[in-house]
């Protein structure tokens, strides 16, 4: 997986799930992200940044919840314990000086998506990876929700598409790659965020 990531600047771990996780902490993963989002802990994904964000559900669609904020330790913890593991094997790997990473989990209601964009903030760089752990059972082709990956150079043609399969892992160049989630038919969740060079 790594090597793909450095040779193409995207990977994914499979098409059908994962061998890097275990199947029993992804659904259990997959079930708190459900629990938390019922129980109102999640809020409106808003675009843009600083004071320029704003919520337009018609670019984007999905509710979020950012891993400091969650009131569980123990689902702090184990998932800070992966993406620290992980940040560890990319630095090893690929030599990027990772010092940090945010996370939180993504909920698409059906019918939403997210409109093509760029991970990194206009005149901002200090994302260097995108991560996507896909936390959805069961998932069929006519469920939609595909993350598809454009062209760097081209960015109207489209260079591959993943579905978000329970326990796939999707790493790619966060300022490369733009990028878009297809709109779902069906309810969408995932963990999500990035590795960062810089230090808080």
């Amino acid at each position: 997986m790594f090597d793909d990531l450095a040779g193409q600047g995207w990977a994914q771990s499979s098409d059908q799930g994962s061998d890097i996780v275990s199947q029993e902490w992804v659904l259990n993963l997959a079930l708190q992200c459900q629990n938390l989002h019922d129980s109102g802990a999640f809020t409106q994904a808003a675009v843009g940044h600083g004071s320029t964000k704003s919520v337009h559900t018609q670019i984007r669609g999905d509710s979020t919840l950012w891993l400091e904020d969650c009131k569980s330790p123990e689902l702090q913890k184990g998932i800070a314990d992966f993406l620290q593991e992980l940040q560890q094997e990319l630095n090893q790997s690929l030599f990027l000086g990772l010092k940090r990473f945010e996370s939180h989990f993504a909920l698409y209601p059906p019918g939403a998506g997210y409109q093509k964009h760029i991970d990194n903030h206009q005149g901002l760089s200090h994302r260097r990876i995108t991560f996507v752990l896909y936390l959805n059972e069961d998932w069929q082709t006519t469920d939609g929700g595909e993350l598809s990956l454009f062209d760097p150079q081209v960015p109207t043609q489209k260079i591959h598409s993943i579905k978000p399969h329970l326990g796939n892992l999707v790493l790619f160049r966060s300022e490369l790659f733009p990028h878009q989630v297809e709109e779902s038919f069906k309810t969408r969740k995932s963990l999500t965020g990035w590795f960062r060079d810089d230090a808080l």
